[in-house]
């Protein structure tokens, strides 16, 4: 069988439509479930026109940086789609928002046929006419995914990382012995942060150095400059060097979520009792100010593995994963 990818055309949605709703029904159950509560009472059909509607309502189809794509069998039978756009967000070390896959989904009776690759190309080749990186969200028991992304160029950027705060809280005992206090205007702080800023920014972009000092300026007066309750802590060693800092506050997108914004250590000098005593710190902290979880997002720059968090309750969802397309010529 021969198949091919086309730009959706009118003709194309109401397919795109129906395979996104079963693809919800079979595979993001959650969110389906949600929907169907929300909906108390009306059938499968109206539920369906409704997911449609919300859908068309907050994203922008007729964008031009946005496409759905559909690959279709020789003798035009559709076979799945992908959905793209620019991303509805953006991250402080980011120049320019990525092209964003919002979801790729072949029908299972056309699966084995390497249609997932032809969609991927087609969407890498648009991000490419638009001189901008392309990015995606998957799930952390996607391993499939994962490995298939990763050779084809795939890099993890970012995890999200969230705790529930609880009742209780115990701060543990700080083993390594160093100080962990208020920051106390320290150049030293401003720098060792500015540093860390500047990897991330250069994972997806080149850039000058005055580029990249106004925009951490902008970072840090986005948040300085708000009179909402935020903590920057520093950690200082017996010789009174400083070895990591954090700053948290209330997160952009839920006042009751306090955000870790920026947690920098060097990474010769982590331990477990340094760690869980900083995070610990930030805890307490976020508790006693009512907020009822912890967020943040860890960038593959941020030398601090994921796998610290987890083991103090933390959960990891999914990888936010990006490819560089910006200044190559070359898509795999």
């Amino acid at each position: 069988m021969k198949f091919h990818v086309d730009v959706a055309k009118k003709e194309d949605l109401d397919f795109f439509f129906s395979l996104s709703y079963e693809t919800l029904k079979a595979l993001r159950k959650n969110i389906y479930d949600k929907l169907v509560e929300e909906n108390c009472g009306k059938s499968d059909d109206e539920i369906r026109k409704l997911h449609r509607e919300e859908m068309e309502e907050h994203f922008d189809f007729d964008s031009p940086t946005s496409r759905v794509f559909i690959v279709k069998r020789e003798d035009g039978i559709r076979c799945g789609y992908l959905w793209m756009g620019l991303r509805n967000s953006e991250d402080p070390w980011d120049i320019q928002r990525p092209q964003w896959i919002y979801d790729i989904v072949v029908a299972p009776e056309f699966q084995g046929h390497g249609l997932g690759k032809m969609l991927m190309k087609s969407a890498e080749e648009f991000s490419k006419e638009l001189n901008r990186n392309i990015g995606l969200f998957v799930h952390a028991d996607n391993e499939h995914a994962i490995a298939l992304y990763n050779k084809t160029g795939y890099r993890v950027k970012v995890i999200p990382i969230s705790k529930r705060l609880t009742q209780e809280f115990t701060a543990p005992k700080n083993g390594s012995k160093l100080l962990i206090r208020n920051e106390q205007e320290s150049e030293d702080v401003r720098r060792f942060e500015l540093e860390r800023f500047k990897r991330k920014v250069l994972f997806s972009q080149e850039a000058e150095d005055e580029k990249i000092n106004s925009m951490y300026e902008g970072y840090l007066g986005k948040y300085v400059d708000d009179s909402k309750n935020h903590l920057r802590l520093e950690v200082i060693s017996k010789n009174d060097t400083l070895v990591g800092s954090v700053w948290a506050g209330v997160s952009d997108f839920n006042d009751k979520i306090a955000m870790i914004y920026n947690l920098s250590i060097i990474s010769q000098s982590v331990n477990d009792d340094l760690f869980k005593a900083l995070i610990h710190s930030v805890e307490k902290w976020a508790k006693e100010s009512g907020y009822s979880t912890l967020y943040t997002l860890l960038h593959s720059e941020d030398d601090i593995d994921a796998e610290m968090f987890k083991s103090m309750g933390y959960t990891v969802p999914g990888f936010f994963m990006e490819k560089k397309l910006t200044g190559s010529t070359q898509i795999c």
